[in-house]
């Protein structure tokens, strides 16, 4: 991995990824169901408004469809640079990634200079999740008849220097977030200005109809190999059939480039999440052996990452294998494995394209279907052919 922050990521796919099972064997035979087939949960079904959690959200009717229209448009094409030059001179729009844009695929950045040496940043993010909770806690307004919020946080106090808006992606628990900031240098040191959130309103207005829209449009990628506007679980149906005598139950979907498929053991203990997600960020350059331990449990252990360098069909990455410190038996139950699809140029440069396939069992505890690295090795392949 380029840096710490994409340890922490795939420990967070290690650890919030429901625990999963499979089989030891890739079979092409399968009694899997397929995602039309497949019942959504009772709750989904009753689910009236904005769901509750994210794991609700993940798998809300009309989460898969948005996604697929978030891949399949361009967020800085969404944004209004002429309305935009009213406060300062263009400089750049802004794909990298970041916290305001995530992978940088899903969202645009827009920068204007300021003529007291500060400047003005302009942030688009199109799939960020938007509980009910969430939408609980700001200020419901109406654009030209589109319902959005305002964040709790934003007003045109004497201080203010920013401001936020969440535009819901109608009740799938997600929504589109636009902030319009005055910073100064690179430490992004706040600046006030007249009545941030009166500007942000104007200028959301004339932006909204294609936020609602989200018309396609073709980003243009010189790189090479990519990963950009493809879908990551689009081998759902073969990779599905890889757990012979298994049942999927759900696919989720916690970002536009990142979805999770749960499969269930008829008959058996074990259930498997299978996740899979497309990243752009450093490349995985990393030692091998033990490079992360954190706190796990309330009986003292630790939950160990383990690392190895791997090859699947040509494509250098990292294999991922979590351990409990308290409990050596749950070594097989966790595991991912992250490919560098496309490097990152120049090389110490975040724009390298990864794909991560991570396996996760539940209950983590043998007797074990299969281990989780070697069900993701078998896996990743499959991922790859799917790519077009």
């Amino acid at each position: 991995m380029g840096g710490s922050r994409r340890w922490a990521a795939v420990v967070a796919i290690a650890t919030v990824a429901v625990a999963l099972g499979g089989c030891g064997t890739i079979s092409k035979e399968s009694t899997v169901r397929s995602s039309a087939e497949s019942t959504a949960p009772r709750s989904v079904k009753a689910q009236v408004g904005a769901p509750g959690s994210a794991e609700l959200a993940a798998i809300a009717p009309g989460t898969a469809d948005l996604m697929a229209r978030i891949r399949a448009t361009d967020p800085c094409a969404l944004l209004n640079r002429e309305f935009a030059e009213r406060l300062g001179v263009f400089q750049r729009f802004d794909r990298s990634p970041g916290v305001d844009r995530g992978s940088g695929w899903t969202g645009c950045g827009l920068v204007l200079s300021a003529p007291d040496d500060a400047y003005y940043s302009f942030n688009l993010e199109l799939d960020k999740l938007y509980t009910a909770d969430k939408r609980a806690a700001d200020k419901p307004e109406q654009i030209d008849g589109h319902p959005v919020y305002r964040s709790a946080s934003s007003d045109d106090r004497p201080d203010a220097y920013s401001c936020e808006y969440r535009i819901p992606a109608g009740d799938t628990g997600f929504a589109h977030f636009l902030s319009v900031a005055k910073l100064a240098g690179s430490a992004k040191t706040p600046v006030t200005w007249s009545q941030p959130c009166s500007f942000t309103r104007e200028y959301l207005a004339t932006i909204i109809d294609g936020l609602s829209a989200l018309p396609p449009r073709v980003i243009d990628d010189q790189g090479g190999r990519s990963l950009l506007q493809r879908n990551p679980c689009a081998a759902t149906v073969q990779v599905a059939a890889q757990f012979s005598g298994w049942q999927m139950t759900s696919v989720g979907w916690s970002k536009a480039y990142k979805c999770a498929i749960t499969l269930v053991q008829p008959g058996g203990a074990n259930r498997a999440t299978v996740e899979v997600s497309f990243d752009q960020t450093s490349e995985q350059m990393v030692k091998t052996g033990e490079v992360l331990r954190l706190p796990s449990g309330l009986d003292g252990g630790q939950s160990i990452q383990y690392a190895r360098h791997t090859n699947v069909e040509g494509f250098t990455g990292i294999e991922l294998r979590t351990v409990q410190s308290t409990d050596p038996t749950r070594q097989n139950s966790s595991c991912a494995i992250t490919l560098n699809y496309r490097r990152a140029d120049p090389p110490t440069a975040s724009n390298a394209h990864l794909l991560t396939v991570s396996v996760n069992l539940a209950p983590a505890s043998p007797p074990f279907p299969f281990d989780a690295c070697t069900q993701a090795a078998q896996i990743a392949p499959t991922v790859l052919h799917a790519i077009p």
